[in-house]
């Protein structure tokens, strides 16, 4: 069976069609949802959360895939404010 679903979008990044199923967008979306993200969810989603005593509740993108990858994704969040505030 033939997939006739189309399979691309236009990247805010570099406003050209790319492949839904790529490495460049699962990037470029994982940055947008942590855009819109509140300075608070957003320390949680790179650093954890703890309870009242101290105990790690969840682990953070840096604890689960380490300071480079944080970095990785905060530098494409930056490209997409600069896309964002050209276009604008």
């Amino acid at each position: 069976m033939t997939d006739t679903r189309d399979n691309t979008a236009i990247s805010e990044l570099t406003g050209q069609p790319v492949s839904t199923w790529s490495e460049e967008w699962r990037i470029e979306t994982e940055a947008r949802t942590v855009l819109k993200m509140s300075k608070e969810q957003r320390d949680a989603f790179f650093n954890g959360r703890k309870d009242a005593d101290g105990k790690t509740v969840d682990r953070g993108v840096i604890a689960i895939r380490g300071q480079k990858a944080a970095e990785g994704i905060k530098a494409t969040m930056e490209r997409l404010q600069e896309a964002r505030s050209r276009k604008g």
